[in-house]
């Protein structure tokens, strides 16, 4: 009793003390506190390392902002800048915003190997929870393991490698074979898919779609063709160039792994003087706001990135508000073919439902 009533009475720490501490002003401790986006990143770095080193972050500092830091919420994500991602994060962002939440982001690079800094930093912040994108769950899904057992809520978009977390999942595989299908369906039988990146387990997913559409039409799958093609749309760009160059060996028909592939695509085949659709049809897959721009516009798989992004918050607020032990939640996004102008049909197409 003694213990608890001196717990009680003990000052608790202010951020005078720690600006003060960490040699900076107060307005700067309370903005690195609430995850601003306005501070320096030096700065920052400074603020975080003399919490760590007082040990605030897993002492007085947590107790003396425990409201305030139980509102953040980090987002790990890989290649932040995508168009993807960026249609996700305004469905994130618009939720947490509407709970009274704040976020914090921290980008992850899936091919870098483990870095103990990656949480370390965010672990000062005392997010309420976490959400992990695909590709940012760190080597073999390190780091997500590592925030579930700290036991903070997490909720992945995809399916994370070694571990099982709340998560909002497509069904990757069904959705290439849509794509592929489609393709099939206007009579294309030369066909190739440029592959994401070699470490993506998404990818791996979506070549067993693609596969399976090949067995399913009687196509051997030895006469398509699989060319690696990573996630961006110089990626994309390199690998057609390549594919393209040789007229009797060139696909009618691109599916490719995602919408900035196919957007690659388009330079290849400008440079080479084809006509999409009319020399060539292309397939994206993702359904980014810019693929309806081009020119023509781009057939996708949309799996309605915004929507994700709102469900993926929508989990994780009723996760952390919930306060008791729940059953691992797996929500499903329902990917829809927009069929555009980007592929034309070859004489004679048949009809894949039949099959």
């Amino acid at each position: 009793m003694k213990t608890e009533t001196a717990n009680k009475t003990k000052r608790a720490t202010t951020t005078a003390e720690i600006a003060r501490l960490c040699g900076v002003s107060r307005s700067t401790v309370s903005a690195v506190l609430n995850g601003k986006p306005n501070v320096r990143e030096q700065t920052r770095r400074k603020v975080l390392e003399c919490l760590r080193q007082g040990n605030y972050a897993s002492g007085n500092i947590a107790r003396a902002f425990v409201g305030r830091l139980s509102r953040m919420i980090a987002v790990l994500a890989s290649n932040m800048g995508s168009p993807f991602h960026m249609m996700m994060f305004r469905g994130i962002n618009a939720t947490l915003e509407a709970h009274g939440y704040h976020i914090l982001f921290r980008s992850v690079r899936p091919e870098d190997q483990d870095d103990p800094e990656t949480l370390q930093n965010l672990y000062a912040y005392r997010p309420a929870g976490y959400i992990v994108l695909r590709g940012a769950e760190g080597p073999g899904g390190v780091y997500a393991r590592r925030i579930i057992e700290e036991g903070v809520p997490l909720v992945a978009q995809g399916k994370l490698v070694g571990t099982e977390s709340h998560s909002i999942q497509v069904d990757n595989r069904a959705a290439m074979k849509l794509s592929a299908e489609y393709v099939i369906s206007k009579g294309h039988r030369r066909l190739a898919y440029l592959a994401g990146p070699t470490f993506s387990v998404t990818d791996k997913e979506r070549q067993l779609g693609f596969v399976e559409a090949l067995i399913e039409h009687d196509i051997p799958v030895s006469e398509a063709v699989f060319a690696d093609a990573g996630e961006t749309a110089a990626a994309g760009y390199r690998a057609a160039l390549n594919l393209l160059k040789n007229p009797v060996t060139r696909p009618t028909a691109l599916v490719c792994f995602n919408d900035m592939v196919a957007m690659g695509t388009y330079r290849a085949a400008h440079e080479l003087s084809l006509d999409i659709p009319g020399d060539l049809s292309v397939v994206g897959f993702d359904g980014i706001d810019f693929a309806e721009l081009l020119g023509p516009p781009l057939t996708t798989v949309d799996t309605l990135p915004h929507v994700m992004g709102e469900m993926t918050a929508k989990l994780l607020v009723r996760v952390i508000e919930n306060r008791g032990p729940m059953d691992l939640i797996t929500e499903w996004v329902t990917p829809e073919l927009l069929e555009r102008a980007s592929v034309r049909a070859i004489v004679p197409p048949f009809d894949t439902r039949s099959k």
